[in-house]
């Protein structure tokens, strides 16, 4: 299955993801550049558990089940993010990722991120708010 995505539509969906909610359109415009689009069957494995994490994903359409030693964890659906640590921690993955049904993702991979970050440092702040958010909100006394 081929699924194309125009730029506007990568950018109006990368809008909708939490670590991105800091950035301008003008800054989901890079980034969408960056991101691979992938058209996936019901039951491919996304990602598994352990395996050393080097992208995120963010689910234009479709839905995807995250399981950790195969227990349902969670599934996420459209314009939702997945994965996302791997952008700033290549470690393994916690839980496996499998498609539930005609599933279309956009991948970005953490080296291409860090790239793009070196030669688009304006992004950098907008990102790391959304991520520090995020650390506050999971653990509020830690910060």
């Amino acid at each position: 299955m081929t699924v194309s995505l125009s730029p506007v539509e990568k950018v109006l969906c990368l809008q909708r993801v939490d670590i991105f909610k800091h950035a301008t359109t003008e800054m989901l415009t890079y980034i969408s550049s960056i991101a691979e689009v992938l058209a996936v069957v019901p039951q491919t494995v996304i990602f598994s558990e352990q395996e050393i994490s080097d992208s995120m994903y963010v689910t234009v359409s479709g839905r995807v089940r995250l399981e950790k030693e195969g227990t349902e964890i969670v599934v996420v659906g459209p314009y939702q993010s997945f994965g996302t640590w791997a952008l700033f921690d290549n470690t393994p993955r916690l839980m496996s990722a499998i498609a539930v049904e005609d599933t279309v993702l956009m991948k970005i991979v953490s080296d291409t991120f860090y790239d793009f970050l070196a030669d688009h440092e304006e992004v950098t702040p907008a990102i790391f708010k959304a991520v520090i958010e995020r650390v506050k909100a999971l653990a509020p006394d830690a910060l």
